[in-house]
C-alpha cells in the first residue's frame, strides 16, 4: 500500500519568552501606576493601589484568548473587582468580619472556576482584591482613592494587552480537530482506493495524541460551560474513536483481508467526505459540514450487505470489516454534529436529546444555562472542584482570623502566600511549600541589609523596584518557585518602603507572615480531601465502570430479550462527565507527572474511552433495534447477553481496587479479562450471521448483532488495556486506550 502525506502539528511555544514579555509588561504598568501617583500625585493610597491593581490583573492572573479577549475580560471584570474593593474596604472594621467575609468570597471566586479557564485564571488576582483592603487600617474614607488607583492599574493592564508587547494570539483548538479530520480524510480515502493504500503507521496515533488536553496548552483547551467548548471536547473523543478504528480496519487488510467491497467502500468514502468538511468548516475555509454524506452511505451499505448471496460469498472477515466501517461512518456522523454545534450551526430536530445528560444536550441552550447547569453538577462534595473552593476559603479565612487576632502587620502577605502553596492534595502543597519558604528567607536576609544600610534612601527603592518585580514574574517559570518568592519579598520591599519609612523589621514581617500562611494553608489541606483529586478519580472511574456496564447489559438485554428493567445510559453519561472533571484536576498534580510511566499506575484514560464507548454505540443500537429485535436469533443472542454478563463481572474487581485506593493492574498471566473471550463471542456472532445470509433474505435488523459484537470486543479490550502493565510488557499504553482527556 502506498503512503499518505504526513501532517504537521504546531511546536510548543516558547514559554521562557512569553513569561519575559508578559512580567515585563506587568512591571512598566505597576511601576507606570505607583510612581504617577506616588511622586506625581503625592498620593500613597492611590499608589499602593494602582500597583497590586496591576499585579492582581497581570501578575496573579492567567487570562487565555487574543490579546483583544484578554482586554476585554480585564474590563468585564473591573466591577467585579471594585466591588470586592469596597466589601473588603467596609468589613475591615472587625476582624471576625474580614475573616467570614474571606470565607464567603474565597469559596465563591474558587468555585466559579468550574465555568471555564477565564475564572479560574482570575481567581488568584480576584482574591487579591478583596484580601488588600480588608486588614487594617479601618478607612471607608479612601475607599474613592482606593477604587481609583485600583481602576487605573486595571485600565492600564488592559490597555497594555493590547499594545504592550502583546502575547501571541494562542492557537485555536478547532485548527487541531481540523487537522486530526484531515488526517482522518486522507487514510479513509486511501482505504477505499482499490488497491487499498495506507499513510505512515505513526500518522492516525500522532493526530489522535494531539487532541488530548493534556498536549494542549490551558489557553486552547475548550473546557467551559458553552456550547462551543462542550462540542468541540466531544467531538475530539469522537475523532480519536474514528482514528482507532480506521487504524483497526488498515491493520486488518495489511494482514491480507480482502478489500472492502463496494458498499464499505461508499461508507468509508462518505466517512473521508465528511471528516475533510469538518477540516474546512473548522479552518473557516468551508460553511458548517453536512450529515448527507455519511446518512445515504450508511443507508446504501444497510440494504446491501442483507442481500441474498451464495454461502461462503461472505467471509467473516468481510463481515467484520465492514461493521467496522459502519462504526467509523457513525462516528463520523458524531463528529459533523459537533462541527455544526461549535460552528454555531442549527441542528436537525431530535438531534439533541432534551434531557440534560442525553447526547447533545447543549445545542440550542443558552449559555447562562449552560453555566447554571456546570456549577450546579459540581455542587457536591463528590466534586474536586467543589473540595477545593472549601480547601481555599477555609484556609484563608482561618489565616485572615489568626493575622487579626495576632496583629500582625502586612498581614495580607499571609493570605497570599496561602493562594501560592495551597494545591490539590497535601502532597502538592507540600512540594510548592518548601521553595517558598526558602526563597522568602532568602529575600527576606536581603531585604534585611538593603533596608538597614538605605532606611533613608528612597531613591534605591524606587530604581530596585522596576528590575525586582520583573524577576519575581519571569524567573518563576525559568528558575523555580523560589527565585520567584525571592525577587517577591523584595519587591514589595522596595514598595513599602517608598510608601512608609521601614527598616529591617520589615523583612521580619514578611517572613512571619508567610510563615503563618504556610503553615495554615498546609494544615487545612492535610484535613481537609489531603489526596486531592487522586481519590476523587479513582472512585468516579469505578462509578464509569459501574454504571457503563450497567448500561451495556441493559441494552444488550433490551435488544436480545425485550426486557428494559431501567435506562441506564443517563446514569453512564452522568458518571462519564465527573470522570472527564476529575481526570482534569488529577493531571495538574505535581506528583502525578513524576510518577506517569510507573509500572502500577492505573490507565484511567482507557476507562473513560471504555465509558464513552458505552454511551456513544449504545445509544445507536437502542435508536435502530427495536426491543427484543435480535431474539429470533437465539444463538446470537445468547453469546451477546454473555458477552455483556462476562463484561461486567470482570469489572467487579476492578472497581472494588479503585475505590479503596488499590488500582493496580492484572498480572501478566493472571485470568484472562477479555480479550481471547471475547474475540471467540465476535466470531461466533459473526458465523451466525453469515450463516443466516447464505442463500437467503435475511432480517435487516440481525446485522446489528454484528456491530454490538464489535462493540462488546472493543470495550472488553479497553478494560483489559487499563489493567495491563506497562513496565511488565516493555512498552507503553496503546494510544487508542485513552479517554477524551
Amino acid at each position: 500500500m502506498g503512503v499518505l502525506r504526513r501532517t504537521k502539528w504546531p511546536r510548543t511555544r516558547d514559554t521562557g519568552l512569553a513569561a519575559a514579555r508578559r512580567s515585563a509588561r506587568v512591571t512598566v504598568v505597576a511601576c507606570a501606576g505607583f510612581y504617577a501617583a506616588r511622586y506625581g500625585l503625592g498620593d500613597r493610597t492611590v499608589a499602593i493601589y494602582a500597583l497590586f491593581g496591576a499585579v492582581a490583573a497581570g501578575g496573579l492572573s492567567s487570562v487565555p484568548g487574543t490579546p483583544r479577549q484578554r482586554a476585554r475580560t480585564l474590563l468585564v471584570v473591573l466591577p467585579l473587582a471594585m466591588a470586592l474593593v469596597t466589601l473588603g474596604t467596609w468589613l475591615a472594621v472587625y476582624g471576625w468580619a474580614a475573616a467570614l467575609g474571606m470565607l464567603v468570597v474565597g469559596f465563591l471566586v474558587t468555585y466559579s472556576g468550574v465555568g471555564g479557564p477565564k475564572m479560574v485564571g482570575l481567581a488568584n488576582g480576584l482574591q487579591l482584591f478583596y484580601i488588600l483592603p480588608c486588614f487594617p487600617p479601618y478607612a471607608p474614607a479612601t475607599l474613592g482613592l482606593r477604587l481609583a488607583g485600583l481602576a487605573a492599574g486595571v485600565l492600564l493592564m488592559a490597555a497594555a494587552e493590547v499594545w504592550l508587547w502583546p502575547a501571541p494570539c494562542p492557537g485555536r483548538y478547532e485548527d487541531r480537530l481540523a487537522r486530526a479530520g484531515r488526517a482522518a480524510a486522507d487514510a479513509l480515502h486511501g482505504l477505499a482506493e482499490d488497491p487499498p493504500r495506507y499513510s505512515d503507521p505513526a500518522l492516525l496515533p500522532e493526530a489522535s495524541q494531539a487532541l488530548r488536553m493534556s498536549r494542549v496548552p490551558p489557553d486552547e483547551r475548550p473546557v467551559s460551560a458553552s456550547a462551543r467548548d462542550r462540542a468541540l471536547s466531544e467531538g475530539a473523543g469522537h475523532m480519536r474513536h474514528l482514528l482507532a478504528q480506521t487504524r483497526q480496519l488498515a491493520e486488518s487488510l495489511e494482514r491480507g483481508a480482502a478489500p472492502p467491497g463496494p458498499a464499505a467502500k461508499g461508507l468509508l468514502t462518505a466517512s473521508a467526505a465528511a471528516c475533510e468538511d469538518v477540516a474546512r468548516a473548522l479552518s473557516g475555509k468551508a460553511p458548517p459540514p453536512t450529515r448527507s454524506w455519511c446518512r445515504s452511505a450508511v443507508r446504501v451499505f444497510e440494504s446491501y450487505r442483507v442481500r441474498p448471496c451464495a454461502a461462503g460469498t461472505y467471509s467473516a472477515t468481510m463481515v467484520r470489516d465492514g461493521a467496522i466501517a459502519l462504526d467509523i461512518t457513525h462516528t463520523a456522523d458524531l463528529v459533523v454534529t459537533a462541527a455544526r454545534i461549535a460552528l454555531g450551526a442549527p441542528v436537525p430536530a431530535g438531534t439533541a436529546s432534551p434531557e440534560v445528560h442525553g447526547a447533545f444536550w447543549y445545542a440550542g441552550r443558552s449559555t447562562p444555562e449552560l453555566y447554571y447547569w456546570r456549577v450546579r453538577a459540581h455542587l457536591t462534595p463528590r466534586s474536586v472542584c467543589f473540595q477545593n473552593a472549601v480547601r481555599t476559603a477555609v484556609a484563608l479565612s482561618a489565616v485572615r482570623l489568626v493575622v487579626g487576632e495576632l496583629s500582625l502587620a502586612h498581614g495580607f502577605w499571609a493570605l497570599l502566600t496561602t493562594l501560592t502553596v495551597m494545591r490539590t492534595s497535601a502532597a502538592d502543597t507540600r512540594t510548592a511549600l518548601r521553595p517558598a519558604l526558602r526563597g522568602t528567607l532568602a529575600g527576606a536576609v536581603v531585604a534585611a541589609l538593603i533596608l538597614h544600610f538605605a532606611v533613608d534612601a528612597p531613591v534605591v527603592y524606587a530604581v530596585m523596584l522596576p528590575p525586582c518585580m520583573f524577576l519575581a514574574f519571569a524567573s518563576g517559570s525559568v528558575l523555580g518557585p523560589g527565585w520567584g518568592q525571592a525577587f517577591f519579598t523584595l519587591t514589595v520591599a522596595a514598595a513599602f518602603s517608598q510608601v512608609a519609612r521601614s527598616g529591617p523589621e520589615l523583612a521580619a514581617a514578611r517572613v512571619l507572615d508567610v510563615l503563618a500562611g504556610a503553615f495554615i494553608g498546609a494544615f487545612v489541606g492535610l484535613l481537609a480531601w489531603p489526596h486531592g483529586g487522586t481519590g476523587e478519580l479513582r472512585r468516579a472511574c469505578a462509578r464509569v465502570l459501574d454504571q457503563g456496564t450497567r448500561a451495556v447489559t441493559d441494552v444488550t438485554d433490551t435488544i436480545t430479550k425485550g426486557v428494559r428493567t431501567t435506562d441506564a445510559l443517563p446514569g453512564a453519561r452522568l458518571a462519564q462527565r465527573i470522570a472527564e472533571a476529575s481526570y482534569a484536576e488529577f493531571a495538574i498534580e505535581r506528583h502525578v507527572r513524576r510518577r506517569e510511566g510507573a509500572a502500577s499506575d492505573t490507565d484511567f484514560q482507557a476507562i473513560m474511552l471504555m465509558g464513552n464507548r458505552v454511551i456513544t454505540m449504545g445509544q445507536i443500537l437502542l435508536d435502530n433495534c427495536p426491543p427484543g429485535a435480535l431474539s429470533a436469533w437465539p444463538l446470537s443472542a445468547a453469546h451477546l447477553r454473555d458477552a455483556a454478563h462476562r463484561l461486567r463481572l470482570s469489572t467487579l474487581e476492578f472497581s472494588h481496587d479503585l475505590r479503596s485506593g488499590q488500582g493496580r493492574p492484572a498480572p501478566v498471566g493472571g485470568p484472562v479479562t477479555g480479550p481471547t473471550t471475547d474475540a471467540q463471542a465476535d466470531s461466533t456472532v459473526i458465523r451466525d450471521v453469515c450463516a443466516a445470509s447464505a442463500g437467503r433474505d435475511p432480517d435487516p435488523l440481525l446485522y446489528y448483532a454484528v456491530d454490538a459484537a464489535i462493540w462488546l470486543a472493543s470495550l472488553q479490550r479497553a478494560i483489559g488495556a487499563a489493567r495491563t502493565p506497562r513496565a511488565a510488557t516493555g512498552t507503553t499504553t496503546s494510544p487508542w486506550s485513552e479517554g477524551s482527556s
